[in-house]
């Protein structure tokens, strides 16, 4: 029987100065599905270099885009209703180490920059919003985003 696993990966709060945040709506499988930027870890890759490569290749954004970058201090786990096996290991969800990532003043978010066509559209919500509108799995995820974000990155000057 294969191994079963949850997969490595970051994912990023890219948020501005009036604490809107930037939601993702899909482009490859699952598509239509909207979301926080999320990406693999390579093997061998740092969860940092992995944020700042993934970065770019789903939303065109560098580090330079960032003014800060706020780790979150413990991993978040998910089931992956939509897992598919990788190289005949079955793939049972992801796990995360997430950034908090303040968008620069004039940095823009722009799809066509990013090198990979994860995404076809992004807006500005709430946290409220990106728990309404996410899969039903992520939704724990989300709320302990949401959590965090409202105790330590909001009540820290801007």
């Amino acid at each position: 029987m294969p191994t079963r696993y949850f997969r490595a990966g970051i994912g990023t709060v890219i948020y501005n100065d009036a604490h809107e945040l930037a939601f993702f709506k899909r482009a490859k499988h699952p598509a239509d599905i909207w979301q926080f930027q999320q990406g693999g870890i390579d093997h061998g890759e740092s969860p940092v270099t992995a944020l700042w490569r993934e970065l770019m290749e789903e939303v065109g954004l560098c580090e330079a885009d960032i003014i800060t970058a706020h780790e979150m201090p413990h991993l978040i786990s998910y089931r992956d209703l939509n897992a598919t096996d990788d190289h005949n290991i079955a793939r049972i969800g992801q796990t995360h180490q997430w950034y908090f990532l303040k968008l620069k003043e004039g940095a823009t978010i722009d799809l066509t920059r990013a090198t990979d066509d994860e995404f076809k559209d992004w807006r500005w919500v709430t946290f409220e919003e990106a728990i309404s509108k996410t899969s039903p799995h992520k939704q724990h995820v989300y709320q302990a985003l949401h959590s965090y974000f409202t105790e330590h990155i909001t009540k820290t000057p801007r």
